[in-house]
């Protein structure tokens, strides 16, 4: 069954099509403009407030979910843009975290499509398709670059998030020396035991 919402996306894209085809003069009318529409009303997202956030960090035991949420708070990081974040687009040196200058340059996310999708994006926009882990998936985890110029950003993150990030990528280093080649390196900055993205699932739920 189609929601209430979905009939109004649907609605909002063929009056557009029909004003445009009306413009060309391949129509008299758009015969969107009179249509009847279930009634709809937009729910409201809930903001956590600051008290909100401390609490679900003092409760959380996961660490990439207690990063995840560090990350999506201090620097409004979307999922797909906290899992497509690389080691080469973060300046946590020593130096940078004295003079408060820490960064992570947003350019880049991870995008779950299906593999018939693949064919059709634009070469430009993947980076690279990651391995599945499953031979029958149907679909496939991609890096690839924002929907927008304007979704590119630099972002300054505060010292204890920067600290945060200087030893995750402690950790991954001596994972490195472990695993040696059984580490597939993406140089992720949230990636799992052997270098793959995290799923969005896994932080979704």
């Amino acid at each position: 069954m189609i929601t209430a919402a979905t009939v109004h996306q649907i609605h909002k894209v063929l009056r557009s099509c029909f004003r445009q085809a009306v413009k060309w003069e391949m129509m008299d009318k758009n015969p969107a403009i009179d249509a009847t529409l279930p009634k709809y009303k937009a729910e409201e997202r809930e903001i956590w407030t600051a008290e909100m956030l401390m609490q679900a960090i003092d409760a959380c035991e996961n660490k990439w979910l207690k990063v995840a949420f560090h990350l999506a708070f201090a620097a409004t990081v979307r999922i797909g843009e906290l899992l497509g974040l690389t080691w080469d687009c973060v300046d946590v040196s020593e130096e940078a975290i004295a003079e408060n200058r820490a960064y992570i340059f947003i350019n880049k996310q991870v995008e779950r499509v299906s593999r018939n999708a693949v064919d059709e994006l634009d070469a430009k926009e993947v980076i690279l398709i990651f391995p599945s882990q499953r031979k029958n998936n149907k679909t496939v985890r991609l890096l690839k670059t924002p929907k927008t110029d304007t979704s590119e950003r630099k972002v300054y993150i505060p010292k204890f998030l920067a600290q945060i990030l200087v030893d995750i990528k402690k950790e991954q280093d001596e994972l490195k020396d472990i695993l040696g080649s059984e580490y597939q390196d993406y140089n992720l900055v949230m990636a799992t035991t052997f270098g793959l993205p995290i799923g969005d699932s896994y932080l979704r739920d």
